[in-house]
């Protein structure tokens, strides 16, 4: 329910949440929970998750098995990303209200774009957690090159509305140094993900010490650098606050 609110300090409200550490709460929640895995993983099941079809050694374990193969860290991944699902739709909403504030109205296609890719990138999210490599591996795939596809092209898009066609062609200091790590983020993204691939392709041809390692640490900088993007959405939000009244919730 959203409604227009003007003069929010002057109404009753029960609860008040600042929007930027709202989205803060929500990127935080899977990047906390990622780190958490990999850490149980590293000291609980350090031997079977670094075990290959080649039997080569290996310290760093792959994203399916530090998340999706073992407990709790199974359970630790979803809740997380269960949690936090509603949230980031939420954000998503956020986003769209400002980029359809902040970009020229000749761009508006590639806004709805955009938006269309956020939101397919964060339901393949959701599947590929639902569907585990080990229990459902073809959706699992299926999922995991819907999740790249998606927030690769939703990073590029967004990155190049934000250069080039905004409303006002002067930034603030905020906007800038946003931009600034929207673009870090974004070829951090594409590079670690290259890679990954690569190194997976190496280790299945090659099966040598070590690369499927380097092909797991390759997917964490992937996931990290994500989130990273996503983080710097706190920087881009106008809305101050949600306001919980005895009629719903409003944002200003």
């Amino acid at each position: 329910m959203y409604l227009p609110l003007h003069n929010a300090s002057n109404r009753k409200y029960f609860i008040k949440i600042p929007i930027k550490k709202l989205g803060l709460c929500t990127v935080s929640l899977p990047l906390f929970a990622f780190i958490t895995c990999v850490f149980i993983t590293l000291y609980k099941d350090f031997e079977i998750a670094n075990n290959t079809h080649c039997n080569v050694p290996n310290v760093f374990p792959s994203i399916s098995a530090s998340i999706g193969s073992y407990e709790p860290q199974r359970t630790i991944w979803r809740l997380a990303i269960y949690v936090h699902a509603p949230l980031r739709f939420f954000i998503i909403y956020l986003r769209w209200d400002y980029y359809r504030k902040t970009i020229s109205q000749n761009c508006i296609f590639v806004v709805k774009l955009a938006v269309f890719l956020n939101i397919i990138e964060n339901l393949s999210l959701i599947g590929l957690t639902h569907w585990t490599s080990s229990q459902y591996y073809p959706f699992h795939e299926a999922c995991f090159k819907t999740f790249i596809g998606t927030s690769i092209f939703y990073m590029l898009f967004t990155c190049m509305m934000l250069t080039k066609y905004r409303r006002r062609a002067t930034q603030t200091d905020l906007e800038i140094y946003s931009m600034k790590l929207k673009w870090r983020a974004f070829f951090v993204n594409v590079a670690s993900f290259a890679f990954a691939a690569y190194f997976f392709l190496r280790h299945n041809r090659l099966c040598e010490p070590y690369v499927y390692s380097m092909f797991g640490f390759s997917e964490y900088i992937v996931v990290i650098s994500n989130i990273m993007f996503h983080m710097t959405t706190v920087y881009d939000l106008r809305s101050q606050y949600i306001y919980f009244t005895r009629k719903g919730f409003v944002i200003d």
